[in-house]
């Protein structure tokens, strides 16, 4: 994978591993802090599985009401993006709508153009399409190259699906911001969501080199510390993901990334779904709260 980060950002990245690989601490805001100061801001809740929240959702931004809400997924490679939004699709179809990438690789059998990838023809003209700035952020992984194309936000802020959900590497969230300022007169609001699983680093690495076996994992490794250093100031929530066999994990988390977005959406055509939880005690230490979380199955 080619990272589109900067020589700067690469070495940064660097620097967080080899702390990360010398303290081992989960990937956990309360265990991060001591390594990145800015994780001390996030806070777990005991009705709202898995997330955290930052001072600033505490702003004025995050009590108004909004036509159209910009969701921004990313997380550490492997960490259970991809399966979150397929839970989230599964439970409120309506409610999403997904960007889509280009790719100047060619379609796959079953693959439709617009619908599962926006394909270029070669790489040539992928590269054209670069220069003519078409892409808000594109990576090259392997032969091939992947982006966001413009084209691709316009038309799903324009869909009536009230969230656009977007897996946008975070090194391109400002620019989005920023393009989506100057295209439409809706009243959006951009929220910007990181995940990480529940584990201490060490499992962490192993369980990408079993997940990306035919990958750089020294290079993945470098724009994961970049990335886990960044969220801490990028990010409106954290998210714990449980990656368990045979449980309610991936639901729960899903069903509260759900009721946390529409709370922020104009429409109350969407139900909240009702908390796992049964709080009978006021729950305010961290260990605590994750040992009620993870005592729900």
């Amino acid at each position: 994978m080619k990272s589109n980060l900067s020589k700067k950002e690469i070495e940064s990245g660097k620097n967080i591993i080899k702390l990360l690989l010398k303290k081992n601490p989960k990937l956990l805001p309360h265990q991060l802090k001591d390594l990145i100061p800015d994780y001390q801001k996030f806070f777990p809740h005991p009705d709202k599985y898995g997330l955290w929240s930052s001072i600033k959702t505490k702003n004025k931004k995050f009590n108004q009401k909004y036509d159209k809400i910009l969701l921004l997924l990313s997380g550490v490679t492997a960490g259970g993006k991809d399966a979150i939004h397929q839970e989230m699709e599964k439970l409120a179809p309506s409610l999403f709508l997904k960007t889509v990438t280009g790719t100047s690789r060619p379609p796959r059998e079953g693959e439709i153009h617009t619908k599962d990838y926006y394909f270029f023809e070669n790489q040539k003209i992928f590269r054209q399409s670069i220069e003519n700035n078409e892409f808000l952020e594109y990576i090259k992984r392997g032969n091939e190259f992947y982006g966001l194309p413009k084209k691709s936000l316009d038309d799903a802020i324009h869909h009536p699906n009230p969230i656009v959900y977007s897996q946008i590497e975070m090194s391109g969230w400002s620019k989005v911001v920023k393009y989506i300022s100057h295209i439409t007169e809706t009243k959006i609001f951009t929220l910007k969501i990181f995940v990480m699983p529940d584990m201490s680093f060490s499992q962490y690495k192993e369980w990408l080199i079993q997940k990306r076996s035919n990958e750089d994992i020294d290079s993945r490794l470098n724009k994961t510390g970049w990335e886990i250093k960044k969220a801490a100031k990028k990010a409106d929530f954290i998210i714990t993901n449980r990656i368990r066999e045979n449980s309610q994990t991936l639901t729960y988390t899903a069903q509260t990334i759900i009721n946390q977005v529409t709370k922020l959406l104009n429409s109350s055509d969407f139900p909240q779904f009702p908390s796992p939880f049964n709080i009978n005690k006021d729950l305010t230490n961290i260990e605590d709260i994750l040992n009620f979380h993870d005592s729900i199955k």
